[in-house]
């Protein structure tokens, strides 16, 4: 999907957008406002060489290091809890105390983060008192109380700015999803009418999305699932009476593989009716998943197309009359370039071998393969319903037209049980 086509979701669902925002926003300001706050303090302690100390200036640092490591240990905690007058236990001093040194100057800093502001002020405050009684460098320093704590004006957690942004965030991503389903719903085609009309073309079958891709019910006439393709193969001939069909290039307007399952059963059902059916696989390359797989030690439409050998290329199918040319191992040469010069030529010496050439073409979503492969020859189109809306799908048939294709008609793939257009 464009950019474009989202913007103009939104603006077409804008009171749903704004609706979800001011929600949204609502439920980000109750959680901030219910969640348990916290305030931190801090006290600077300054640790001053004392006049007559030998001890070196290296050696000075590293105990003001372990000056702030003791800020929270035992002795210094019991001490902190005897002349406090909030009740606090030493599992809840420790976790609320820490002490660092600042590198580079000779102070350490005595952090306290507690649920009530005046009590973190005052633990930070004892600690700073406590601390010299416990020194390590055994009279090295000289201890001053440079910066008091003061009681904090406002919570430190929740973080009020991080909040907000990921409320902020939040509420966009829930307001363009929403935008886009509802505009999907609102707009998509749906029905036999509206698919007809989007696409200038007729709907020559209406089919069920099957539930596994990977198979094939045209493999078994005279069941209902079998009769589906039956009479999508009589519409189709009856829409090319006027003009002889020798390649058909089957594809969808989204990525899925419905297009696949539905070429590959209209080729065996060509085939059933003694038709000398190729099916080629014309999904080239990583991006378009897994491919149809060749018989042993065959190549593919790839190696055709880079100068191999047809015959070596094709693998018998599994009905009678119906042959398969498998995409083949992609060797890293551009496939887009490939099929825009050296396709149509392979075609049509396909076409000279077999009475149709069924194409499994990548959706036209992905890229102008499709479109490309198409160009000489006709295209079958599968609309799942409700997936596309109608000005999507009238972009993509036009460019399909403009590429010189000739547009047989579509196919509404639905959930409901499969019928066929008369």
């Amino acid at each position: 999907m464009e950019l474009r086509d989202v913007a103009g979701a939104l603006w077409r669902q804008k009171v749903l957008v704004i609706l979800v925002l001011v929600a949204t926003a609502a439920a980000v300001t109750a959680g901030l406002m219910a969640a348990p706050k916290s305030y931190t303090s801090t006290a600077t302690v300054a640790a001053t060489a004392a006049p007559d100390t030998a001890t070196s200036s290296e050696d000075l640092d590293d105990l003001r290091g372990t000056l702030g490591e003791v800020a929270n240990s035992r002795a210094v905690l019991e001490e902190v809890q005897t002349r406090l007058d909030a009740p606090r236990t030493l599992d809840q001093l420790r976790r609320a105390i820490s002490g660092a040194w600042v590198e580079g100057t000779i102070l350490v800093q005595v952090t306290v983060e507690d649920g009530d502001p005046q009590t973190a002020a005052r633990i930070a405050n004892l600690v700073a008192e406590v601390l010299p009684l416990h020194d390590p460098s055994n009279g090295a320093f000289l201890f001053t109380t440079s910066n008091p704590a003061q009681v904090p004006l406002t919570y430190s957690s929740p973080n009020l700015l991080l909040g907000i942004g990921v409320g902020a965030l939040l509420a966009l991503v829930l307001a363009v999803s929403a935008a886009l389903v509802r505009d999907r719903r609102a707009t998509a085609v749906a029905g036999i009418p509206s698919v007809e009309a989007a696409a200038s073309a007729p709907v020559l079958a209406q089919v069920a999305a099957p539930r596994d891709p990977t198979t094939l019910p045209a493999l078994y006439p005279g069941t209902t699932a079998a009769s589906v393709f039956r009479q999508l193969r009589i519409a189709l001939e009856a829409e090319a009476s006027t003009e002889p069909v020798h390649r058909i290039v089957v594809t969808g307007v989204t990525t899925a593989d419905v297009n696949v399952w539905l070429g590959a059963n209209l080729a065996i059902s060509l085939a059933n009716a003694g038709r000398r059916v190729l099916m080629v696989d014309g999904r080239m390359g990583e991006r378009h998943g897994k491919p149809i797989v060749g018989g042993p030690e065959t190549t593919g439409l790839y190696d055709v197309l880079t100068g191999g050998e047809l015959d070596s290329a094709l693998s018998p199918g599994p009905v009678q009359n119906l042959t398969v040319l498998p995409s083949g191992s992609w060797g890293g040469e551009p496939t887009d370039v490939l099929i825009e010069t050296r396709f149509s030529e392979a075609m049509d010496a396909m076409a000279a071998r077999f009475d149709v050439v069924v194409v499994l073409a990548p959706p036209l979503d992905v890229g102008d393969d499709a479109r490309v492969m198409g160009r000489g020859g006709s295209m079958l189109l599968a609309v799942p319903e409700g997936s596309v809306s109608a000005a999507q799908l009238r972009t993509h048939v036009g460019r399909v037209r403009t590429a010189g294709v000739r547009l047989l008609g579509t196919v509404l793939v639905t959930r409901r049980a499969e019928r066929v257009s008369a």
